[in-house]
């Protein structure tokens, strides 16, 4: 009799102690349907949490076999410990959502579904939710509208962290260990057969949100930076354009300021003018280029992405080695 396939659900978690007992509970009755097919591993990843989490799941761990988690030492981002869960899933399949209840857990069996109809990336799309604040509505699209019109590979709009992988799909995505991870546009470059599920997320259940605009911000910049050479080309094009308009502008401001009789005035107003203006361009194209060589400097080192303080024991009739962080 040949084994039965096995599906692993990955979940994030940062400072979530009030929100995963509830989460677990919702998971639970969403997966059970799945249970006559496949053999489950649920997999906690604690992205280095300074409250309860880890004891929480420690305790969901005790009371759930189908229960694994990953402790990481510190806290290393939302997208490393996505990718650490990723690389320590056992499952032919692997979903990940998060752990605060704005990914609905009862979407799983409709993934699993489109996977088993052959896709290896499943994509969950998320509706435009309403109770987000203005700024962070439009600056998402205003993100992804600029990101689609610069970038390298298609990256669906308003998609989610919360998707199914094939173990195929799984594996190639492993191989790819930039430090500075867009995840949503790592799958996309994977290029493999994708289908995607419509989503309403729900509200948060407990805590708040760790995507501070700060967060969000490098969040953007890592997507913008990994996927498009546009930053670069278009410094370039700053600097060439901040050129001509200082050149312009000083022989505006010579015509209407300086007087005719003073043609050295004339000389130095021009010069003056033109090196703020070109030194200012000169400046925004040196910034994009440092961004770019800071990220090759960061691959160069070859530091792992994460280390791992403690984890459950992978079962072990599904155990496989686990990637190397």
């Amino acid at each position: 009799m040949p084994p039965r396939p096995r599906l692993s659900i990955v979940c994030p978690a940062y400072q979530e102690e009030d929100v995963l007992p509830r989460f677990h509970a919702a998971l639970a009755p969403a997966v059970a349907p799945l249970e006559a097919e496949f053999d489950l591993e649920i997999l906690y990843v604690d992205d280095g949490s300074r409250d309860r989490t880890l004891a929480v799941i420690r305790a969901l761990a005790a009371a759930d076999p189908r229960v694994r988690y990953v402790s990481l030492s510190r806290n290393f981002g939302h997208q490393v410990a996505l990718t650490a869960g990723l690389d320590h899933a056992t499952g032919d399949a692997v979903v990940s959502l998060d752990s605060d209840l704005q990914h609905p857990p009862a979407l799983i069996p409709a993934l699993v579904a489109k996977w088993r109809e052959g896709c290896d990336v499943v994509l969950t799309v998320r509706s435009d939710d309403r109770r987000l604040g203005w700024f962070k509505r439009a600056s998402s699209r205003a993100f992804y509208r600029l990101l689609a019109a610069v970038s390298t590979v298609e990256v669906r709009p308003a998609a989610a962290d919360f998707r199914l992988l094939s173990r195929r799909a799984a594996d190639e995505l492993g191989r790819l260990r930039e430090p500075h991870r867009y995840v949503r546009g790592m799958v996309q470059w994977l290029g493999f057969p994708a289908a995607e599920v419509p989503f309403e997320p729900a509200p948060r259940q407990g805590g708040v949100s760790k995507y501070t605009l700060r967060r969000m911000l490098r969040f953007a910049a890592d997507g913008l930076l990994s996927f498009s050479p546009a930053p670069v080309r278009l410094a370039a094009a700053f600097g060439l354009a901040v050129t001509g308009a200082s050149w312009v502008l000083s022989t505006t401001a010579v015509a209407l300021l300086v007087p005719l009789a003073d043609p050295a005035a004339r000389v130095g107003l021009v010069l003056l003018t033109a090196l703020h203006a070109i030194a200012a361009g000169g400046l925004v194209a040196a910034g994009v280029i440092g961004e770019y060589l800071t990220r090759i400097y960061e691959q160069a080192k070859d530091r792992p992405l994460y280390l791992v303080k403690e984890t459950s024991p992978a079962p072990v009739a599904a155990a496989r080695p686990a990637r190397a962080a």
